[in-house]
Order: C-alpha cells, then sequence, then structure tokens
C-alpha cells in the first residue's frame, strides 16, 4: 500500500528530474553536423545523372500533388539542378556550422525528406536521415541558442527540458527499433542468414559486393573459410540485437557500444561504399547511447602557444655567457 501511495510522488520527482537537464548541448549538435555532413558528401560528389535520372525523375511520388509542389528538387527540376544543389548546399553547411538551430532544423529535414523521395538511389540510411530529422525539429524550434556548438544555459526553461528529452526519447527508441528489426528480421526471411553464408554472397554480390580497394585482398580470400564466413554472418546479427539491448543499459555499460558501433558501420562502409549510411548511423548511435545533458568537452590545441614556441627556435639567440660577454663589451663601447 505505501508503495501505491508514493507512486504519485515518485512519478512526480521522475518529471521534476528530467525538466532539471538541460539537454540543449552539443551532444546533439554533434549528432545534427555529422548527419549533415553525409548527405552533403553524397549530393558533392555525385553526378545529377547518377541521384536523379531523367527516365526514373518524379517516379518515386505516388501521384502526389504536395510532394511535387514541396519538394525542394522538384521545385527547380533537372534543368535547373544547379539551383537545388546550391540551396541544399548551404542548407547543409550552415548545419553543420552549427548557426541558427531553429532555423536550420525544418530546413534539414526538407533536404533529407526531398532528397528520400526524389532520388532514384537511395539507400537505408536516407530513410533514416529524414525521420532523425523529422524528429529533431522540436527540439531545434526549442533550442534559443544561436549555434548548437555554444556552451548551454544554465538556466534553462523546464518546460523546454521536458518536450526536447521527450523527442530524445522517441529518437532512442527509433533507433534501436531499427536494430532489433534488423537483426531479427534476418533470421525470419533470409535463409543464408540463418544458415551463415549471408556474408558471402553480399561480398560477393556484383554491385554491393567488395569495393575495388579490398577484393584480391586477405579478406576475400578468407570468405572460402566457412568458419570466418559463419563468425561474421551471425556476428552482426547478435550484434546489432546487442545495440537494441543497450536502450536497457546504463550508461556506464552502453558507453563502449558507441565505439565498437561506429566501428561496426565503418566496417560496412569499407566493404560495401555506403558512406552516407555509415553517417547517418554514427549520428543515429551518437543520438542513440549519449545522454542528451552530457557536455563534450574536446578541447581544441592551443595553437597561440604552440605558435610561439615554434618562434622561439628561429630567434637568433645566444648562449648565456656569449651574453655576459656581449653586455659587457656594449658597456665599455659605451663608457669609451
Amino acid at each position: 500500500m505505501d508503495n501505491i501511495a508514493n507512486l504519485p510522488h515518485r512519478i512526480l520527482s521522475i518529471f521534476e528530474s528530467i525538466s532539471s537537464k538541460n539537454p540543449f548541448t552539443n551532444v546533439y549538435g554533434l549528432g545534427r553536423s555529422v548527419l549533415a555532413l553525409g548527405m552533403f558528401l553524397t549530393l558533392l560528389f555525385n553526378e545529377k545523372e547518377i541521384l536523379f535520372p531523367q527516365h526514373l525523375f518524379h517516379a518515386n511520388i505516388a501521384d502526389s500533388r504536395f510532394i511535387e509542389s514541396t519538394n525542394l528538387f522538384f521545385i527547380f527540376g533537372l534543368e535547373h539542378y544547379w539551383a537545388s544543389l546550391l540551396i541544399s548546399s548551404i542548407i547543409l553547411l550552415s548545419v553543420i556550422s552549427g548557426y541558427f538551430p531553429r532555423i536550420t532544423g525544418i530546413l534539414h529535414w526538407w533536404v533529407t525528406f526531398s532528397f528520400f523521395k526524389s532520388a532514384a538511389i537511395i539507400e537505408g540510411g536516407d530513410q533514416i536521415a529524414a525521420t532523425i530529422t523529422l524528429l529533431l525539429i522540436p527540439i531545434t524550434l526549442l533550442d534559443n541558442r544561436k549555434n548548437h556548438w555554444n556552451k548551454i544555459e544554465h538556466k534553462s526553461n523546464p518546460f523546454s527540458n521536458y518536450i526536447a528529452y521527450i523527442f530524445f526519447l522517441f529518437i532512442k527508441i527509433q533507433v534501436a527499433i531499427i536494430y532489433l528489426h534488423a537483426g531479427i528480421d534476418k533470421l525470419y526471411k533470409v535463409q543464408e542468414w540463418v544458415d551463415g553464408t549471408a556474408v558471402y554472397y553480399w561480398f560477393n554480390n556484383s554491385i554491393f559486393g567488395l569495393s575495388d580497394a579490398l577484393s584480391g585482398g586477405w579478406l576475400e580470400h578468407s570468405l572460402n573459410n566457412a568458419l570466418v564466413v559463419q563468425s561474421i554472418s551471425w556476428g552482426a546479427i547478435a550484434f546489432e540485437i546487442l545495440l537494441f539491448g543497450t536502450l536497457f543499459m546504463s550508461f556506464n555499460k552502453k558507453k563502449y557500444f558507441l565505439f565498437f558501433g561506429i566501428l561496426f558501420h565503418f566496417g560496412i562502409m569499407l566493404v560495401h561504399g555506403l558512406v552516407t549510411f555509415y553517417m547517418t548511423m554514427t549520428c543515429a548511435l551518437i543520438l542513440y547511447i549519449l545522454p542528451p545533458e552530457m557536455i563534450i568537452n574536446a578541447k581544441l590545441p592551443d595553437f597561440k602557444s604552440k605558435w610561439t614556441t615554434l618562434l622561439s627556435y628561429f630567434k637568433r639567440s645566444l648562449p648565456a655567457n656569449d651574453k655576459s660577454y656581449a653586455q659587457t663589451q656594449a658597456y665599455h663601447t659605451i663608457r669609451h
């Protein structure tokens, strides 16, 4: 009975604890910047004909007038693709710089959603990016800082903190479901994942297989070993399910999964060349594992002192004895 009677008090304490923590830190700023960088690199290093081939342009809109009239890449069309590219680049670079999150939050989602609905060649990371940027909009609207890299204000609005925490929780749940689905779905739908041979076929796929830099090396030769193939296949499934499980772990336990998760997706990038997917999942892991109220204290090198030290090596200076001798000579010169 006492536990039931104290339940409202406990719930109130949880609400007060959440509202007292300021989630507007450089943690979510880092996630936004990494996500924007991935999209920026995609647009920068891929030609228009690759991303938006003429015969497939407008193919993904499903006869939606709203999407067609608001999509950044449809508004200007292929004839004026440079305008879409310019606007996208300005928005994405603004997000990376961190300035004006209240404005760039909505614009960032506009770019990612427009790309997801208009590009011919998309991957899972594009949909995840559109979802994360959508869930970040309420957080960015409540962030009253000029730049998301700025230090947090100690006097924050409890209401804003609480709303932001709710959406951070939505993001964490979304990422957890992504990893759970990625791990479980393989076992139910693809026999090659069940018998542990999926990696062999993926690595040898003519489109998504090993990159040119890795083909012919030790990794390709190791695919002839059944134990290696099964270890990688089943290990990937187990790790994805473990990443889902970090949702219920304390930070002291799950913080190590941030490093190994980023390393896991870095390996996928090296093998399959999915750079944008790597950047998107790195952002997802940052927002998923790191507490929103955490502050990343990454001190920049003291370039001023290092530059002064470097210059001192080039200044002409006499040894101590020579300096004394020079002073003595100067004294006698003045006397005479």
